[in-house]
């Protein structure tokens, strides 16, 4: 048995991983077509941030192109993170409006990024890039906090 390449092995695999990918986007209730247009973006938005470092002439590394993809696919687990935290606890909150909003700011901030790195590569002028995720990171960790507080509340009012 002749041994595969990764490359290999996900293009003789590459419709059993889309069909995973898809049941578990269904599963968790996530608009695939959404999810499609933000996995677009960030492939252009990678293609783009390398002709930026080209056009800047700045080093290319391997490393900071490879950490730069493994941080767009933790990116892509914050809704999915976000989706099994709803189902979880779907009989008390819908968590429907909270997931779309979610990933309608991930698709307008890699939008965003995919602009501002078509403005440097014009201009060869350096920006700095606006952090949407902490923000929305920090909303999130907020909304679960409030529920958490909420049903701790409600335990301690029954409680008495």
């Amino acid at each position: 048995m002749q041994k595969q390449s990764t490359f290999e092995f996900f293009q003789s695999h590459i419709n059993e991983i889309k069909a995973v990918l898809y049941s578990t986007f269904i599963f968790l209730n996530m608009d695939v077509d959404i999810v499609k247009v933000l996995i677009y973006l960030m492939f252009i938005d990678t293609l783009s941030g390398v002709l930026k470092a080209f056009i800047l002439q700045k080093r290319f590394e391997f490393m900071v192109l490879f950490f730069g993809i493994c941080s767009k696919l933790l990116v892509l687990l914050i809704p999915m993170v976000v989706a099994l935290v709803g189902k979880g606890i779907s009989k008390t909150y819908d968590f429907t409006i909270v997931l779309d909003s979610i990933l309608k700011v991930l698709v307008v901030s890699e939008g965003l990024s995919v602009i501002t790195n078509f403005y440097v590569i014009k201009t060869k002028k350096e920006v700095k890039n606006f952090d949407a995720i902490t923000m929305l990171l920090s909303a999130i960790r907020k909304l679960l906090l409030g529920i958490i507080k909420s049903t701790v509340k409600t335990i301690d009012d029954k409680k008495e």
